[in-house]
């Protein structure tokens, strides 16, 4: 996706994800038997559009990191002025 086409706010990702998975769901082999059999598709991508306004499970807290070590203190590179 071009930078131009990108979803800037959270909302707009939200609806750009429902979106993209309705339509895959009517595209999908499953979903255009069911409009051809004239039945509402709606019940039929009620699963998949479940799993994607659900809100992402959150990620486990991360352990405690240990003290970084202290860097050596640099060498001089030039001897001091004399004068």
């Amino acid at each position: 996706m071009s930078k131009r086409h990108r979803p800037t706010t959270a909302a707009q990702a939200a609806h750009r994800s429902r979106r993209h998975a309705y339509r895959s769901a009517m595209n999908s082999p499953e979903g255009k038997a069911a409009r051809a059999a004239g039945k509402t598709v709606d019940k039929t991508l009620a699963g998949t559009l479940a799993k994607v306004s659900a809100p992402p499970p959150k990620p486990a807290a991360p352990a405690a990191k240990a003290p970084a070590a202290k860097a050596p203190a640099r060498a001089a590179t030039k001897p001091p002025a004399q004068g």
